[in-house]
């Protein structure tokens, strides 16, 4: 059987009659006969799937901050925005000639105060950040990266070494020697 998704172990791993299979492993040889003892959501596999999930829905601190943000954003538009149009229904009407207002005084106004509403909203600050987060976890997970929130990713930013210590953790399971160093006294003794 091969399981290195699970054991990071790089070879394949014999089976005896009555030894324990976990859902997802690869059968490389021959038949196998498996009797099911839990359902897929209690398996390691369903673990793996609920740990992504919550991870997804977990809020960074980022996210936070620009949720507070937003939030105090959103009542500063709105006031320009009203600002806006009460400038442009009485004095605007007063500073730009009839001509380029294509209407009325009113109309102007409402066009401006809604234009500010739609490039100045706060939702692209409120749904940027969490929809950030979703994909990053997600493409992690595609790729066997396990985060546990964005939290995570926020605090995986300051990162600068990582070290592994199993083969088959970063490669394709299939050890081979790349390079052999010897030291000055190695090459004495030959």
């Amino acid at each position: 059987m091969d399981e290195p998704s699970f054991t990071g172990e790089p070879f394949p791993v014999a089976k005896l009659p009555g030894a324990e299979v976990s859902a997802g492993s690869i059968n490389l040889n021959g038949a196998l006969t498996v009797e099911v003892q839990r359902s897929g959501g209690e398996t390691f596999m369903g673990d793996i799937v609920r740990l992504v999930e919550e991870a997804q829905s977990r809020e960074a601190p980022v996210q936070r901050l620009a949720d507070k943000v937003a939030g105090h954003f959103t009542y500063g538009v709105m006031a320009i925005s009203a600002a806006t149009f009460v400038f442009w229904s009485t004095v605007g009407a007063c500073i730009l000639p009839v001509a380029f207002q294509q209407g009325s005084a009113m109309s102007l106004a409402l066009q401006l105060s809604c234009s500010i509403l739609v490039v100045a909203c706060p939702c692209a600050l409120g749904l940027a950040t969490p929809t950030a987060v979703l994909v990053g976890t997600s493409l992690g997970a595609t790729k066997g990266l396990l985060l546990r929130g964005g939290s995570i990713l926020e605090k995986f930013s300051a990162v600068n070494t990582i070290v592994f210590d199993k083969t088959g953790t970063l490669t394709i399971g299939k050890p081979v020697i790349t390079k052999i160093v010897t030291t000055a006294s190695d090459e004495h003794c030959e």
